[in-house]
């Protein structure tokens, strides 16, 4: 990639490691809270903050814009962390880690449908061995047990494709604080009428005070600055290319979850994240190489 392009780079890695650190600290807060619950608690949290600071501009330029621009991208959004935090409740951190960075093959081709962007195959080798390196770390030097908490988060990796490819989209036309702020909003909308809906009401008076602390976390670190910086990537850097970075996160969280949790790392995933590192830097180096020859 070209220099100017490398601060970007670092946001996504810096989202990657808050991702990291809250994915795992997510089953802490499920022993005393529940997934749309929590995911409300969340949002609410998020939402008031960015409402109470630039409310006004938010609205002025959903309604500038016009919803069909907008909502695909805040109900991708939606669907992606519904999805995900259920799936956490279900299955482990590590195995969620693998299966949200899915991505990095749905993005290009949905991409490739949505923007009319040129799918490049020469990247194709790489995504493949990038999933591969992904396998190793996460599922136990290959045992991998497919079950409905990987079904979710399959489900997720597919709205978080989405969430990038239209998030590009609506960039196009609007400012990256605006469109953080609109898919902030309506994943709590979705949340709570999911949470009312489905969830047990009776869960609320026993929540504990650490998992007010991860659903304090969760919105101001891992929703509204990591969506910051996610979004504020999109703008400069492909969405393919950013969900290729995003791959770091399962590293991050398979080492936090390790700390955490106690679900170690085997030498064989020790070589998958060393997999997905090499193939980062072969992506980006491919990357750098293919804009120097359009230019």
């Amino acid at each position: 990639m070209k220099g100017k392009q490398s601060i970007y780079v670092i946001f996504i890695l810096i989202q990657s490691l808050v991702y990291g650190i809250g994915n795992p600290i997510t089953k802490i807060a499920y022993q005393s809270v529940t997934p749309l619950w929590l995911l409300t608690i969340r949002f609410t949290m998020a939402s008031a903050v960015l409402l109470l600071f630039c409310g006004k501009h938010i609205f002025s330029a959903a309604k500038k814009a016009g919803v069909r621009l907008w909502l695909p991208s805040a109900l991708c959004c939606a669907g992606a962390y519904i999805s995900c935090n259920i799936s956490l409740s279900m299955t482990s951190a590590t195995n969620v880690g693998f299966i949200m960075s899915l991505p990095v093959l749905f993005a290009p081709a949905l991409s490739a449908v949505i923007t009319k962007s040129r799918y490049e195959l020469s990247h194709l080798p790489l995504q493949l061995l990038t999933i591969a390196g992904l396998f190793l770390l996460c599922c136990n030097g290959g045992v991998f047990s497919f079950g409905p908490g990987e079904a979710l988060a399959l489900l997720d990796a597919l709205f978080l494709a989405g969430q990038l490819v239209f998030g590009e989209k609506a960039m196009r036309e609007m400012d990256v604080l605006s469109v953080t702020s609109l898919q902030v909003l309506t994943t709590m909308a979705v949340s709570v009428i999911g949470a009312l809906l489905f969830d047990d009401i009776s869960v609320l008076p026993g929540i504990q005070p650490a998992a007010y602390l991860v659903a304090a976390y969760h919105a101001m670190i891992c929703t509204i600055a990591a969506y910051l910086l996610q979004n504020t990537a999109v703008r400069h850097l492909s969405a393919p290319a950013v969900s290729m970075l995003q791959c770091t996160q399962p590293i991050m969280t398979a080492v936090i979850a390790a700390i955490m949790l106690n679900e170690r790392l085997t030498g064989i995933g020790l070589i998958g994240a060393g997999i997905i590192v090499l193939c980062l830097v072969g992506d980006s180096l491919l990357s750098g190489r293919e804009s120097t020859k359009r230019n």
